[in-house]
């Protein structure tokens, strides 16, 4: 009851910070008065507050959808004083993500969002202000940034816990390998690398921070699909992009279809499909199938069904889809005429 009563106030709080939000320069005031303004009716989550010190900063997250928890190694205090101000001060007033399109601000705000949430600043509350201060970052740079999408349903939710968390664990143990973990010094050390380790490889399927905020900031933005011309270079970007996302999730589908048969919850063709489109993937949606025949487009130009908020996988085939179009209207095409030349070298027109 009293939790309840709590995420009531905290919410009212955040959607008059929509309507009212602070003016300020996203720097380190800022994001103290969004974490004050949410919280200021319950003083003991210490509103605008940072964190006491502490040896060791760790949250175990139990997932909505399934019995799984997860360990988070947060930042401890000296590293949270010492980051804070600089990571904030690199927006430069929010100046910094100033006209970015929907791809470079995804990859910016991921990047922002997890080096925010691994310095976890406030003892309660990280998760509202850094959402509320993000929107806000957002939206001032001409997006909106809608995280309402991750919140339908369990398996939305836990989404969005494993990317915060895997990015969490990669900013606090970068480049996670065997032998890393055997070189840590300590007995404490050397196990909690074993468990980032396992549950890095456990979650390597899952989508990306970057992936889930490019889906909020088109749902935000747009709603019906519709019929999007693009260069081949900003195509060619996209590739770069959503391909290796995408090859996540159709190894991650086929592997779901696959227990989900086993399980008797799905008929068999649901794997075989799944299967199929993980080797399309393999053999011509991969980054490098795709570069080869997009270079092949003479206009410059290819015409994609741009479904705003589609997964990576749903990007890739119609970005696939929409060279092949492209490809097939170029072969087609008739042949320019050839005006036949006299011996002399001048054409047949009278000047």
């Amino acid at each position: 009851m009293v939790e309840q009563n709590e995420a009531a106030r905290t919410y009212a709080r955040i959607v008059e910070l929509a309507l009212d939000p602070v003016r300020g320069e996203f720097d380190v005031d800022h994001l103290r008065e969004v974490h004050r303004r949410i919280f200021q009716d319950l003083p003991h989550h210490g509103p605008g507050e940072f964190r006491p010190d502490a040896p060791g900063h760790f949250k175990q997250r139990a997932l909505e959808a399934s019995s799984a928890r997860i360990v988070v190694p947060y930042a401890l205090r000296s590293e949270t004083d010492q980051h804070l101000g600089p990571t904030l001060a690199a927006l430069q007033g929010g100046k910094a993500l100033s006209g970015l399109d929907t791809l470079e601000m995804s990859e910016a705000m991921a990047q922002t969002y997890a080096r925010l949430d691994y310095l976890h600043p406030f003892r309660e509350g990280n998760s509202r202000t850094l959402r509320s201060f993000t929107e806000q970052l957002a939206r001032e740079n001409g997006h909106e940034l809608d995280w309402g999408t991750t919140n339908v349903s369990a398996k939305s939710r836990d989404d969005l816990y494993v990317a915060r968390d895997v990015a969490v664990m990669n900013l606090r143990y970068p480049d996670l390998t065997e032998e890393k973990v055997l070189s840590l010094e300590t007995p404490e050390e050397y196990r909690a690398g074993v468990l980032m380790l396992q549950q890095l490889h456990t979650y390597r399927h899952h989508d990306p921070l970057q992936e889930i905020i490019r889906k909020s900031l088109e749902r935000g933005r747009d709603q019906e699909p519709y019929d999007r011309r693009m260069t081949v270079l900003d195509a060619a970007r996209e590739i770069g992009a959503v391909a290796p996302i995408a090859a996540n999730q159709a190894a991650r589908n086929a592997e779901e279809a696959r227990l989900a048969v086993l399980r008797q919850k799905a008929p068999a063709a649901t794997e075989q499909q799944a299967i199929e489109r993980r080797e399309w993937i393999a053999r011509e949606g991969n980054m490098a199938a795709l570069s080869e025949r997009l270079g092949q487009i003479e206009s410059g130009y290819i015409t994609i069904r741009h479904d705003p908020g589609a997964p990576a996988l749903d990007r890739l085939a119609a970005l696939a889809d929409g060279i092949g179009r492209e490809l097939a209207q170029q072969r087609s095409a008739p042949s320019p005429s050839i005006i036949p030349m006299r011996p002399n070298g001048r054409d047949d027109i009278e000047r």
